[in-house]
């Protein structure tokens, strides 16, 4: 599963689409701003050990609550002080002098503990808001005062740590700074009209060492400094981040589209479905092919005979067998009256109209049968799209659909010489029998037995 990265100027709506996304899918690790987040560190106490056991003793009225707010990390504690209530004078402010950020430490030991935390980070399924733009941006800008160019190494050499595979990048571009702005100032005011974010925003940024160089106090100053930011995540998203970034229009975007992007998938009889991009080499000029996943109609059951007979492996050399082989009772088992039994679960893969691929499972005594109960897959594609990556597309929501049905198992059988074993390691099977000609492998859910 992907960690989703939710990023934007402030203002932008981030904590609304994260609220979007972690309700249609609450499963999600949720990381919010002062949270303890296990690759950002904005709004908590960054301590060695001595400074931490220092600050228990200082503060031992509240020892237990720091204790429940400090996650240890190697040699380092990390407390979510902000997460803490008390009357304690001073507490929050002598807390926040432990924070990484607004210069508190030197870019080389922020640029340390920053890539260290990406490196080490090898978590999945994390939702997380302003951990990878925000606060390392203001800091890199406000307080280290490092050029356009620098920032964009900066990121450069900070994404080559993280793992391609499991991140995608949701950011929220606002077309007009001025107006959001103003809008904010009025939503985060006291009930005696006194806005406090704007006063404190215009104070951070002022009171910076870029603001004070620069004489930066006023509304428009703020703004410009907002649209400068932006322009330059914005270029680190084309020149770095790539494909693995969706650039949103802030509060006008289409959520079941965001959905669909990010491959988070809402489960729907007969309407379930995720749009993918065509992992293939594409020649120069040649635009991007996408396909889509869906669960197989009633009507497009008939389908399965074909996907059947391409199932077949053939060695190379060896003549393809005829098509009615598929007659055969040891085949018939996978496709006869299909979607009539309990258990009985189809996904096809469609492109520009066309099912190209598919991959079913069923609960029957196949050659890769290995417990009652326990589906067995069969799945193909036509030899024209093999080797794009949808077959390991269809696996995956295969296996994620299994896994939201209960299921803690699944099986199968494959020719030792065919190329998809490779594949099937990849989704998470194992070899756990063989003969002559075949592997028997097995799947087992994470938090199955």
């Amino acid at each position: 599963m992907k960690n989703i990265f939710v990023e934007g100027i402030q203002g932008s709506g981030k904590s609304t689409l994260v609220n979007n996304i972690y309700k249609s899918k609450p499963e999600l690790n949720i990381c919010r701003e002062g949270d303890y987040c296990p690759v950002d560190l904005a709004w908590c106490a960054y301590m060695s050990k001595e400074e931490y056991e220092a600050v228990l003793k200082k503060y031992s009225p509240i020892k237990d609550d720091i204790v429940k707010n400090t996650v240890k990390e190697l040699e380092y504690y990390i407390v979510s002080y902000t997460k803490i209530i008390t009357d304690i004078s001073g507490f929050h402010k002598d807390l926040e002098n432990y924070e990484v950020f607004n210069g508190r430490k030197t870019l080389p030991e922020l640029k340390e503990v920053i890539f260290a935390r990406y490196k080490n980070f090898t978590g999945e399924g994390y939702l997380f808001e302003c951990a990878f733009f925000q606060n390392i941006m203001e800091d890199l800008i406000l307080f280290h005062m490092i050029s356009d160019d620098e920032i964009i190494e900066f990121y450069g050499e900070l994404f080559k740590l993280v793992d391609k595979e499991k991140f995608m990048l949701l950011y929220l571009m606002n077309d007009n700074l001025e107006e959001s702005i103003n809008i904010i100032k009025k939503e985060r005011s006291d009930e005696e009209g006194n806005e406090l974010w704007y006063d404190m925003m215009l104070g951070y940024l002022a009171d910076s060492p870029y603001g004070r160089r620069y004489g930066l106090k006023s509304f428009e100053d703020l703004v410009n400094h907002f649209k400068h930011r932006q322009e330059l995540e914005l270029t680190i998203i084309r020149e770095v981040i790539g494909e693995n970034a969706v650039v949103l229009r802030a509060k006008d975007y289409d959520m079941e589209q965001v959905m669909l992007q990010i491959n988070i998938i809402e489960i729907s009889d007969g309407g379930d479905y995720a749009t993918y991009r065509l992992n293939a080499e594409k020649t120069e000029g040649e635009e991007a092919t996408s396909y889509t996943i869906r669960l197989i109609t009633t009507q497009e059951h008939s389908l399965l005979d074909n996907f059947l007979y391409e199932a077949i492996f053939i060695p190379e050399g060896v003549e393809a067998p005829p098509k009615d082989i598929i007659k055969a009772p040891e085949l018939q088992v996978y496709v006869e009256s299909f979607g009539t039994r309990d258990g009985d679960i189809c996904f096809v893969a469609e492109m520009s109209g066309k099912v190209v691929g598919a991959v079913w499972v069923r609960i029957m005594d196949d050659y890769g049968h290995v417990e009652d109960g326990v589906p067995s897959f069969a799945i193909s594609l036509y030899k024209e799209y093999r080797g794009c990556g949808i077959g390991t597309e269809l696996m995956k929501r295969m296996l994620a659909e299994l896994q939201t049905r209960g299921y803690k198992k699944a099986s199968l059988a494959v020719q030792k010489e065919n190329y998809a074993v490779r594949m099937y390691k990849k989704v998470g099977f194992e070899i756990i029998d063989e003969n002559d000609e075949e592997y028997i492998m097995m799947w087992r859910a994470k938090n199955g037995v």
